[in-house]
């Protein structure tokens, strides 16, 4: 079956842009490395590895750190759940191979150190799983030239050396760093009639396939040793201390998905009860309830990825939380005590928001007021000077105070709500929520649809 492997290989650039497909694999890495990827999965499995557990196109991820949730590869080994190993098929064809060398050494840098970083706590580095590399090169003149270091460019990993050359030179380092566990390195040329060549021996087809399959039944042998099980894997992920950033990779299978999501879950359900008992604690205060959502921008809503970077955006103002929404918008939070008194009954008897309320509203018009007047050009500033892209146009403010259980007994949750609401809606860019309201909204957003006694996961 290695035949079968080299033989795509050899045709690859002869064969690359004959015919269309709308398969995700052919998209990603090209019609004929569909069939560079075929003959690998033949050549694995007469090697001893379950084609069951071999997957390309969409079901080939891994899980990935970083926020960049599913780690796509082009081809994934996954047994019972938990992924054995993975290969990344890439090529480099001119004529421009400068700016493409360039962009195929960041792929290929990111995509591996995006696994090994989820990999990093001491319980899952033992989980690790085997990334591979296969590479085809488009063999010309150009490419066995010498080339020129740039005048103005620092000292580089093979400087004076080929675009073949240096190649090489990367994918040793690759792996004496551990960014990879094996490198397929081979060329071809450009017609039907080329053959194909391995610059580096020790990174040949026959050696790549056979350490890779090797080392897909080692770790199988040890998941069945150990009695790791999806289950088990899912709840090491929930355990990362930095959660919020681990996007489950296991959603390849139906069992991975249900496990890390279900570990994830309890621990959110967690977090949103001790919550709760904090906000209505009596010596509960601002800065208590800040600490305790200190990264959990997930309890506010899946519009939002994540927490700028700075709390300092705007002269003058520091904001408690500054959400980033997914088209870079701002949503400014301002979290007041848990204890502050959400409404009061003047001479008329109905019901209006207390000066705590209104003073926290008007805090947040003095934050929208900066960001309409000095937004564009900070914005600027911050893209240049601070690598940060934040759209300052059009933010918005949401005001977190209160928790109604504490108000005046003679006031009830459902009048503080419709107070509430009543004020809400004279507003267009601040909204005010209770942090029961908060609270509430986010147990919600955890809850499974029952069907028969059994949790169902939406597709």
């Amino acid at each position: 079956m290695v035949e079968s492997v080299r033989e795509a290989v050899a045709n690859h650039w002869a064969q690359r842009g004959k015919g269309g497909s709308d398969d995700l694999v052919s998209v990603r890495v090209g019609r004929p490395g569909v069939a560079v990827l075929a003959a690998l999965v033949d050549s694995l499995a007469e090697r001893g590895v379950e084609r069951s557990w071999i997957h390309v196109g969409r079901a080939a991820t891994l899980p990935g750190a970083y926020g960049l949730g599913r780690s796509a590869w082009d081809l994934a080994v996954i047994k019972d759940g938990i992924p054995l190993a993975a290969i990344v098929l890439k090529t480099l064809g001119g004529p421009s191979y400068s700016n493409n060398y360039n962009n195929r050494i960041q792929e290929l840098t990111s995509i591996a150190f995006d696994v090994r970083r989820q990999y990093g706590s001491q319980e899952l580095n033992r989980l690790q799983p085997h990334l591979g590399l296969f590479f085809i090169l488009q063999e010309n003149e150009r490419v066995n030239a010498p080339v020129r270091k740039p005048d103005d460019t620092y000292e580089r990993l093979g400087d004076g050396l080929s675009y073949k050359e240096r190649l090489g030179e990367t994918f040793e380092q690759f792996c004496k760093d551990g960014l990879y566990d094996g490198v397929c390195y081979v060329s071809s040329g450009g017609d039907a009639d080329s053959s194909f060549e391995e610059p580096r021996p020790e990174m040949s087809i026959d050696n790549f396939i056979a350490k890779f399959a090797q080392r897909v039944i080692s770790l199988a042998q040890l998941q069945g040793a150990t009695g790791v099980t999806a289950v088990a894997f899912g709840e090491m992920l929930a355990r990362r201390s930095d959660i919020h950033e681990v996007l489950v990779g296991l959603t390849s299978t139906p069992t991975g998905m249900l496990a890390a999501e279900s570990a994830v879950i309890r621990r959110r359900r967690t977090l949103l009860a001790d919550l709760r008992k904090l906000a209505l604690a009596d010596d509960t205060n601002e800065t208590r309830m800040q600490k305790a959502l200190d990264g959990q921008y997930w309890i506010f809503g899946g519009q939002y990825i994540g927490i700028a970077a700075r709390r300092d955006l705007m002269n003058l103002h520091q904001h408690d939380i500054p959400l980033i929404s997914a088209d870079r918008s701002l949503n400014i939070i301002e979290l007041k005590g848990p204890e502050a008194p959400l409404v009061r009954r003047p001479r008329d008897n109905h019901l209006i928001l207390s000066s705590a309320v209104h003073e926290a509203v008007g805090q947040c018009m003095n934050y929208l007021r900066t960001l309409d007047e000095m937004g564009a050009a900070l914005g600027t500033l911050h893209r240049h000077d601070l690598n940060l892209d934040y759209d300052y146009r059009r933010a918005r403010a949401t005001v977190v105070i209160g928790y109604p259980q504490r108000a005046a007994s003679s006031v009830t949750r459902e009048q503080i709500d419709q107070t509430i609401r009543t004020y809400n809606a004279h507003l267009s860019r601040i909204q005010v929520l209770t942090y029961a309201d908060l609270i509430d909204s986010a147990e919600r957003a955890l809850e499974f649809e029952e069907d028969g006694g059994q949790s169902s996961v939406p597709e």
